[in-house]
């Protein structure tokens, strides 16, 4: 493995590196736990996933407090994983962390708490269905959900350019590009919510794998 610099370290640097490992493992497992803790199908669709989501929403405040977590700790374990990627691609490491925090950066809000505060208003099934499509829909920021997608595509380049670059165990490169491509698969084949969490695990894996490369000397 290439390392990123040889320049000494003092006592803060460290500890900031460390916190950057962290947080590139934390911010996809406390994600992945989220799913996992979801009310209802998160794969499911519609008035179906609205049906779940009533049925469960007691599971709500832990999944919301665990996603809080992920969003305080992405971008600092996203910029790890890239600072490591960039160090052998540059050019390609730019893209892919550009592309990263296209995901990252909220542009829209959050569908589920919405669902959510209806549950607590008593708004009726029906009613709340139809505030769901239209969140999901008719909103002038809906086209940004498929953001989301490119933002994927993003972490998978990150690993493409440490493996190329050799900044980062192989085994972690290739994680973190299989892992992209399965976080939406669960939603595409109906696998529920444990195949979700999976996947976000294998992100958190692969994620927290590159992002070792910043513990390395030369």
């Amino acid at each position: 493995m290439t390392s990123l610099d040889t320049t000494p370290r003092s006592g803060a640097d460290t500890f900031v590196r460390y916190a950057m490992l962290a947080s590139a493992v934390i911010a996809p497992l406390t994600l992945g736990l989220a799913l996992l803790l979801a009310p209802g199908d998160i794969t499911a669709e519609g008035a179906a996933y609205v049906g779940g989501f009533i049925a469960g929403a007691d599971s709500y405040p832990a999944s919301a407090w665990l996603s809080a977590l992920s969003a305080i700790t992405i971008i600092p374990g996203a910029l790890a994983v890239a600072r490591v990627a960039r160090a052998g691609r540059p050019a390609l490491g730019l893209v892919a962390m550009i592309l990263a925090f296209v995901m990252i950066v909220p542009v829209g809000g959050n569908s589920d708490d919405v669902l959510y505060a209806g549950v607590q208003a008593g708004v009726d099934p029906a009613t709340l269905t139809k505030i769901y499509t239209a969140y999901g829909e008719s909103l002038p920021t809906s086209i940004f959900g498929m953001s989301f997608f490119l933002g994927l595509l993003g972490f998978l380049l990150l690993g493409v350019a440490a493996l190329l670059g050799r900044t980062a165990p192989r085994w972690a490169a290739i994680t973190l590009i299989v892992a992209p491509v399965l976080v939406p698969v669960p939603w595409f084949a109906g696998l529920g919510g444990l195949a979700a969490g999976g996947a976000w695990l294998l992100m958190a894996i692969g994620m927290g794998g590159v992002a070792l490369g910043l513990l390395n000397d030369r």
